[in-house]
């Protein structure tokens, strides 16, 4: 009997997943991520292999990658009887995840269902609605979960919400960005009635990482791990590898498999809400470390290289620069990518990331409109944009992700979009429609708005490739027009 079951939900059905890497060939060569969502549960792995460490028989169900239709749920779980069935999901997902939970209750009513991830921390109210949830876990999952697995008082556990908790959340939301601390109310109102051994991590970690910690020697932080050398590696056999590394190869241009080795964000994007699930803190495992891990991965996969899928690998010029001098010194050869912003590039920089391997570099461009630049509140200008892509370009490949439909965008402003990205000559490009994600502040802006109470409250339809509804000046048809035929330019150039 498994302790916990955590499971990967899919937005697609297998059959659709597989008409859209069809007909989509051409997009997907080109750079676009989100028209084939087909990415590893990193997520879902990191607390498995976390969980596993401290004793609990955990494993990952991968329903995207394995290509398992959601009927066949009843016969795997009374196949491997969970005691508590985990589930994922960001906002797009949430609706997949409903019905996920649904289908465990009605196949195992004496489960208990834990849903975690992006939308459980920003929207505890809406999952806790749902009667076939019993508990969210709200930002980073580790020692929550280690916790109510091991038997402690759910209310005492920071960052566990149950249905008893539902009524104070309106009341007392998440603060954001800000971990509740020992000794004040839980989040949502709860007092906080702490056990001493449930705690977070914070503590450095001898050199290799990983295995066994006694929680009960950590101080507590009250829901975010400071040291990330504390985790183990995420436990890649808990999904079909190989899938995704030939995935990758048409995607990326390159035989390798994602990683995530950071966590945290300080800058205030308006369109994003990581600053409510890990924090403005920035915290990275050592060089040393992730070095490690990538020689690992790539001897036991036989990869060619490593996608990081961090959204500011780089953020830190020391850790950047040890980083690449580890990759020197143990004389790794593997190529990796990674994502970055146009404001934290620098010549010198990147010329040691490409003696240690660098081939490409992803931007967050977003926009070729001043205007919403502005609204994204990026922080970054068209001659930043432009700056930042001839200096890398100079040394490495580049790709650039934007997108259209950006509240207070007129037809002008898409075309400015356009006209940037044809501009700047890509090797890939990946665009998304817009889409408001709860804790955003573009999305409590959007709330305010009467217009807009339907569309955001239809969850079902919100996609960032394929979305009913407009948030800007752009009627709805005409915006997924724009979309096709931005796409399409961008594939017939590969």
């Amino acid at each position: 009997m498994l302790d916990l079951l955590l499971i990967n939900p899919p937005y697609f059905t297998p059959g659709e997943l597989a008409d859209r890497r069809e007909r989509f060939g051409g997009w997907i060569a080109g750079g676009n991520m989100y028209i084939h969502p087909f990415e590893p549960p990193l997520g879902l792995a990191a607390l498995a292999a976390w969980l596993k460490g401290q004793g609990f028989r955990t494993e990952v169900l991968d329903l995207v990658g394995l290509g398992i239709p959601e009927e066949k749920l009843p016969e795997i779980l009374r196949e491997k009887s969970p005691a508590r069935v985990g589930i994922g999901a960001m906002t797009p997902l949430f609706p997949a995840a409903r019905r996920l939970a649904r289908i465990v209750k009605q196949a195992r009513p004496e489960t208990t269902v834990i849903a975690g991830g992006a939308h459980p921390t920003v929207s505890p109210e809406t999952c806790l609605a749902d009667e076939n949830i019993d508990f969210i876990v709200r930002g980073e999952g580790e020692t929550a979960l280690a916790a109510l697995l091991a038997g402690a008082e759910p209310d005492g556990i920071p960052g566990l919400l149950s249905k008893s908790s539902r009524e104070h959340l309106l009341k007392s939301p998440l603060p954001r960005g800000e971990p509740a601390r020992a000794g004040q109310n839980r989040p949502g109102g709860m007092k906080g009635r702490v056990k001493e051994q449930i705690v977070t991590p914070t503590l450095s970690l001898p050199p290799q990482g990983g295995g066994n910690i006694d929680c009960a020697a950590l101080p507590n932080k009250g829901g975010n791990i400071d040291c990330l050398d504390f985790l183990p590696l995420p436990d890649y056999d808990a999904f079909p590898v190989e899938k995704y590394v030939q995935y990758n190869e048409s995607l990326r241009g390159l035989r390798g498999i994602s990683m995530l080795v950071s966590r945290g964000c300080p800058y205030q994007c308006s369109f994003c809400a990581v600053h409510l699930t890990m924090g403005r803190k920035f915290r990275i495992k050592s060089p040393a470390r992730v070095v490690r891990e990538m020689a690992g991965l790539r001897e036991k996969y036989s990869l060619e290289g490593i996608w990081f899928k961090d959204s500011i690998l780089n953020l830190d010029p020391a850790w950047a620069g040890e980083f690449t001098a580890e990759i020197r010194r143990q004389g790794l050869k593997i190529k990796w990518q990674y994502n970055t912003r146009v404001d934290r590039i620098d010549e010198a920089e990147i010329r040691a990331e490409k003696a240690a391997g660098l081939v490409q570099v992803d931007f967050g461009i977003e926009s070729g409109s001043p205007r919403s630049l502005a609204t994204l509140r990026k922080g970054i200008d068209l001659e930043k944009i432009k700056a930042a892509v001839r200096l890398a370009q100079k040394h490495v490949k580049v790709s650039g992700f934007f997108m259209i439909g950006i509240p207070g965008e007129t037809r002008e402003d898409i075309e400015m979009t356009f006209t940037l990205a044809r501009s700047l000559k890509l090797d890939k490009v990946c665009v998304s429609l817009y889409c408001p994600l709860p804790g955003s502040a573009l999305y409590d802006d959007l709330k305010k708005r009467e217009e807009y109470a339907g569309p955001l409250a239809d969850l079902e339809k919100i996609h960032f490739t394929e979305n009913p509804f407009s948030f800007c000046a752009v009627p709805a048809e005409k915006l997924r027009d724009l979309y096709g035929e931005i796409n399409d330019y961008f594939s017939k150039k590969r």
